[in-house]
């Protein structure tokens, strides 16, 4: 009686198994440096150039990653086939979109919050038309848009600001009172009386070491631009 012969595997499994052992650990280092972002994000002392110019790149990075190898990658939620770098692109796309919203002085956030809906409900009808493994689960095609929403959101406001080449208006205003930002971020806000195009009282952010200097009372000097984007935004600086 002969014994039986072992089954050999195809020809490629190794070359497959080895790819999806890199494609593995790389998702795990994309995770970990996203968190490590995260992290970063919540002290402002530390150069925010950087800091937003990577978390900006990952989410394209994946999304890369994802086209050049489909059958390694994926950008989702749950279990399924490729190495996931959805974890990382939720931490990116949360830091930016925090980190313009504490970073950032906009006269009006209307137009960016509009533009980042609308991304996100072009990327809910698209995803929802052609990915399947997100369709399946509503929950997550609705979590996918929002996160997809935010980075939109925190790139475009970043970009608005960083990109802006006009000659800014030079104003002045008074601080009315300064408070600490209700949020694990570390947020410096005074409040200042009217100016310029806000005919109310209104709320801007400042370094840390401008809110230790300022008390209410004291003069500050705003510098106006009209955004890359057509987005008017303001910085508050201390008057010579």
């Amino acid at each position: 009686m002969n014994a039986p012969t072992p089954q050999q595997e195809p020809p490629g499994t190794e070359s497959r198994d080895r790819g999806s052992a890199q494609a593995q650990r790389l998702a795990l280092g994309f995770t970990v440096v996203s968190i490590g972002l995260a992290a970063w994000s919540l002290f402002p002392s530390f150069p925010a150039g950087q800091l937003i110019a990577v978390v900006t790149v990952l989410p394209l990075l994946a999304l890369i990653l994802t086209l050049r190898f489909p059958g390694r990658f994926r950008i989702g939620l749950g279990s399924g086939y490729g190495a996931n770098l959805g974890t990382g692109c939720i931490l990116a796309a949360g830091t930016l979109a925090a980190r313009t919203l504490s970073d950032v002085n906009l006269v009006s956030w209307l137009p960016l919050t509009a533009f980042a809906i609308a991304v996100a409900l072009v990327f809910l009808i698209v995803a929802a038309r052609f990915e399947t493994q997100l369709r399946r689960r509503g929950w997550r095609l609705l979590l996918a848009s929002v996160f997809v929403g935010a980075y939109a959101f925190g790139a475009l406001g970043q970009f608005n600001t960083a990109l802006d080449r006009s000659a800014p208006a030079l104003l002045r205003s008074r601080v009315l009172a300064k408070h600490l930002g209700h949020s694990r971020l570390a947020m410096h806000q005074v409040t200042l009386e009217p100016w310029g195009p806000l005919a109310t009282a209104s709320d801007a952010h400042v370094t840390q070491a401008l809110y230790e200097r300022l008390q209410p009372g004291d003069t500050v000097c705003l510098r106006l631009g009209d955004g890359a984007f057509r987005m008017a935004w303001f910085s508050v600086a201390p008057c010579r």
